[in-house]
């Protein structure tokens, strides 16, 4: 784990989110804050997997098979 000495500085997205964070500080701001980032990071996986998905050319028949499939562990 790094140490805070040594870790590497913020980006200028961090400190804004900092600043707000800072500047807002009852729960309501902050849960729509955490709302919205939430959203932001599950966009972003989605258009992640969206992209993957076209790369490789799954099909629905594919992702059947992957359920189905003799790789999935029985726990």
């Amino acid at each position: 784990m790094k140490n805070a000495l040594t870790a590497k500085p913020l980006n200028q997205a961090q400190s804004m989110v900092l600043e707000v964070v800072k500047n807002h500080d009852n729960e309501q701001d902050l849960k729509e804050l955490r709302e919205i980032l939430l959203d932001f990071s599950n966009r972003k996986m989605q258009e992640q997997l969206d992209n993957i998905v076209a790369e490789k050319k799954y099909t629905s028949a594919d992702f059947e098979n992957m359920l189905k499939g003799h790789d999935r562990s029985q726990h």
